[in-house]
């Protein structure tokens, strides 16, 4: 965690952004987590209610410098550590309970960088997200009569 940290205030100061008590609640309870949060579920975790418009700025401010990834999940993001604290991966997420996994597909980085190249493009970043129904959520419960 100590090797995070430092990289984390090293990001920070490289782009000029104050290393508050905030954006530490925040950068320590994604490094805990293993699942990409809301902001309303990092506010609920640091016991900060009443806090959403500081955590929303301080979070935006990360994703910026990529400190925080975006997730997109229907109308609102959610966040996790950037590529500089946990390897490059996406996501496939049950559309019934929400649950997500994570996903490293090498074959998929492969294919995306070169689609990317054959539409003349020189490839910097992407996104990629994959959604279905889970295991435990296509086993319907027995109904009792």
């Amino acid at each position: 965690m100590q090797e995070l940290e430092q990289i984390f205030e090293r990001e920070m100061r490289k782009n000029n952004l104050r290393v508050t008590n905030n954006r530490w609640a925040i950068f320590r309870i994604l490094a805990k987590v293993d699942k990409p949060l809301s902001i309303r579920e990092i506010i609920e975790i640091s016991n900060k209610e009443g806090y959403f418009t500081s955590v929303y700025r301080s979070v935006e401010s990360m994703t910026k410098i990529g400190i925080l990834r975006a997730v997109p999940r229907g109308f609102k993001n959610l966040y996790e550590l950037g590529e500089a604290f946990r390897l490059h991966h996406h996501h496939l997420t049950c559309e019934k309970c929400n649950c997500s996994i994570k996903i490293h597909a090498p074959r998929l980085e492969k294919m995306m960088h070169e689609l990317t190249m054959q539409a003349g493009f020189t490839p910097t970043k992407h996104h990629f997200e994959l959604f279905g129904i889970c295991k435990k959520c296509r086993i319907k419960p027995i109904n009792m009569v």
